[in-house]
């Protein structure tokens, strides 16, 4: 299939902005080869090609799998397998034109942002636990693992600012080409010849092809994803015990699965690394307490 759809690149090309912007401020899904899920609200669904997605929506693929999200600006995020991703308004964006974030928590993934338009901001700010890139022209492929990340540049400048402990200072500029690695708890550093070859042996091969725009074909359509069975505490631990500006909007998004005793379980034996989950599993703590009667009063 992905081989199809690298000869129709040039025709598609023209109509993906217009047909993505039809799927949504977000964008859609418009390549998916095996299975993935997304998970909205406080439930889950069958991701599907042609599906719009909502900001907020968390992406997970399964093993073997492919996705290729489109932007309106015609940004593409593409996702390897087995990979945890978020998408959501960047921090003070408005409006479909502005900057999206892609968190991308765990797995492959392959940005491509194009020139902007002059007066049509856009993009995707890419951010791991690790590092972060603003919104910028170019192509990066990013693997990000639970205690180090791997950032190749395709096409650049990029740049990078490290995220958390250990973390350099000012941000680094990187080229065409470079890959530059980081773990936990350590600066990063640019990576020679074996560590690139390491990379592109096990890079996903539907990140070596130059894959057409597709939303068009969906201009017309609305695409009803099918639901998918409730989520455990299990299913979505890796976002719970997450940084704190992940975890805390989870709070009020999955509340009502407080009252699911297996999964109310879970939190409570792990209240430690998710403590703003406190007042929803003790609600009595946070009572206000009466003021002490007062000498004398009747």
């Amino acid at each position: 299939m992905l081989r199809e759809l690298v000869l129709i690149a040039a025709i598609a090309a023209p109509l993906g902005a217009a047909a993505a912007d039809a799927m949504g401020g977000s964008g859609g899904v418009t390549i998916l080869e095996g299975q993935a899920l997304v998970y909205r609200g406080a439930g889950r669904l069958h991701a599907a090609e042609g599906l719009a997605l909502a900001p907020g929506d968390i992406v997970e693929t399964a093993a073997a799998a492919f996705m290729q999200i489109e932007l309106p600006d015609r940004s593409v995020a593409q996702l390897g397998p087995d990979t945890r991703a978020l998408l959501e308004a960047a921090a003070g964006a408005r409006g479909a034109a502005a900057p999206r974030l892609l968190y991308l928590l765990r797995g492959w993934a392959k940005v491509r942002q194009p020139t902007a338009e002059p007066g049509k901001p856009g993009g995707l700010e890419v951010r791991t636990a690790l590092a972060e890139l603003p919104a910028a022209p170019g192509t990066v492929v990013l693997h990000a693992q639970p205690a180090a990340l791997a950032l190749f540049v395709e096409t650049g400048p990029v740049r990078v600012a490290e995220r958390g402990a250990g973390a350099a200072a000012a941000p680094l500029a990187l080229r065409d080409g470079q890959l530059w690695q980081r773990k936990a708890g350590a600066r990063g550093e640019l990576m020679g010849g074996g560590a690139m070859g390491a990379l592109l042996q096990d890079m996903p091969r539907p990140f070596r092809d130059s894959l057409p725009l597709r939303a068009e074909r969906w201009r017309e359509q609305g695409v009803v994803a099918k639901p998918a069975p409730d989520f455990d505490y299990g299913d979505v631990e890796p976002w719970l015990k997450a940084e704190p500006a992940l975890r805390r909007p989870l709070v009020q998004r999955w509340k009502a699965k407080a009252r699911e005793p297996a999964f109310r379980a879970a939190l409570v034996s792990n209240l430690a690394s998710h403590p703003e989950w406190d007042p929803v599993l003790f609600p009595e703590k946070y009572l206000p307490r009466h003021a002490p009667a007062v000498a004398g009063s009747r």
